[in-house]
């Protein structure tokens, strides 16, 4: 029998370090990890400069044997998260853990527990707090490093979680096409796709750059877009104007506006898709450090990134079946294509998703990725 294992929440500095520096355990041997910027992460888990925590109730618990820390995990309570029943979901994550099903269980348990005490049903993850931060545990795809925003996990995660009683609430895809399955002039995108964007633009529908010298109110606009078109998906939360900034203004730094696209309609912005150079290529070789020379080997391998991901798309629902997204798609693809990315990833996508997902499949692309995310009674 192993020794016990210790319980505690996370209340002092020390204690959030060693939360945030557990993960170098769990991947050491694992080439396809990408190491978070500790800086980032500290502000992240900082209420000071995470508003999302300033709004919400949250604890983040670490679990030890013979004071060395083998598992962590996080709890949060306070987003708007649907739920068929009415009942109030809470969310888990960070859940990080050494392959061992007892940690894992009082993990598991501490969070219940929590979530129960403050009014909570149902408990839904793993998402790093909100779901547009590494959501789900990898089903399949563990050899090959993720893209920004995405997770990567140990496969024993899964096991573990449906061996503790979690149930699937819903698997994510993450899509792959290389440059030879696009063609130069597009030529082997399905002819369909390239007809239905041509009708768009004969309907009158345009698309146009993201203006960077205009940038406080392209984010109100695309803020507004990304909440609407969105919402119908379902781990989607609204964001407000604070957290979306704090996503946004990041990625101002490696936007370039040939792909960053707004679909216009009798002039009014009614859909909008971003894809952005993969910056996860060169933040793998930072080990988690931008000081001293961190800095200096971001912009050497920034410079190299070939891998592009398309994160995001949505149309306003009364603008929807009308070859915007084909639209949108296509302009990406074009954009890409001059640029001279090797290959495109498309992620995540909802397996409800059915038009998307149905969509890369006529394209040709390869499923490389399968995430899931679970939920149960607490």
């Amino acid at each position: 029998m192993g020794a016990e294992i210790e319980l505690q929440q996370v209340t002092t500095r020390r204690e959030l370090e060693a939360f945030i520096r557990f993960p170098w355990e769990v991947y050491r041997h694992d080439s396809n990890w990408v190491p978070p910027i500790l800086s980032e992460r500290r502000a992240y888990l900082n209420p000071a400069s995470n508003p999302l925590l300033r709004r919400c109730k949250y604890a983040l618990f670490l679990a030890q044997r013979k004071a060395r820390v083998v598992g962590t995990i996080a709890v949060l309570h306070g987003l708007p998260l649907a739920s068929p029943t009415g009942e109030q979901v809470g969310t888990f994550g960070f859940f990080e853990v050494l392959d061992d099903l007892s940690v894992a269980r009082r993990l598991l348990d501490a969070a219940r527990q929590w979530l129960r005490r403050h009014g909570v049903q149902r408990m839904r993850g793993p998402f790093n707090l909100t779901d547009q931060e590494g959501p789900g545990v990898l089903v399949q795809g563990a050899d090959c490093p993720p893209v920004m925003l995405a997770a990567h996990t140990p496969l024993y995660y899964r096991e573990l979680l449906e061996h503790y009683g979690m149930d699937k609430f819903d698997d994510l895809y993450a899509w792959r096409a290389f440059r030879h399955q696009i063609g130069t002039d597009l030529e082997h995108v399905p002819e369909l796709i390239r007809r239905v964007a041509q009708a768009a633009v004969e309907r009158g529908v345009t698309v146009r750059k993201v203006r960077p010298e205009r940038w406080e109110e392209e984010v109100r606009i695309a803020r507004h877009l990304f909440n609407v078109t969105l919402r119908h998906l379902p781990q989607h939360v609204d964001l407000s104007e604070e957290a979306f900034r704090r996503i946004a203004d990041p990625m101002r730094r490696i936007l370039d506006p040939d792909l960053a696209l707004f679909a216009e309609a009798e002039g009014q912005p009614v859909g909008f898709c971003v894809s952005l150079p993969d910056m996860n290529r060169a933040l793998i070789h930072l080990n988690g450090r931008l000081w001293p020379t961190g800095w200096l080997r971001l912009w050497w391998h920034a410079r190299h990134v070939r891998v592009l991901t398309f994160k995001l798309m949505g149309v306003l629902p009364e603008h929807r079946m009308r070859g915007i997204d084909a639209l949108l798609f296509v302009s990406s693809l074009r954009a890409m294509m001059a640029k001279g990315y090797e290959w495109l990833d498309g992620s995540l996508t909802s397996e409800r998703n059915i038009m998307v997902n149905l969509l890369a499949e006529r394209f040709g692309a390869e499923r490389y990725k399968h995430y899931r995310i679970y939920e149960m009674a607490v």
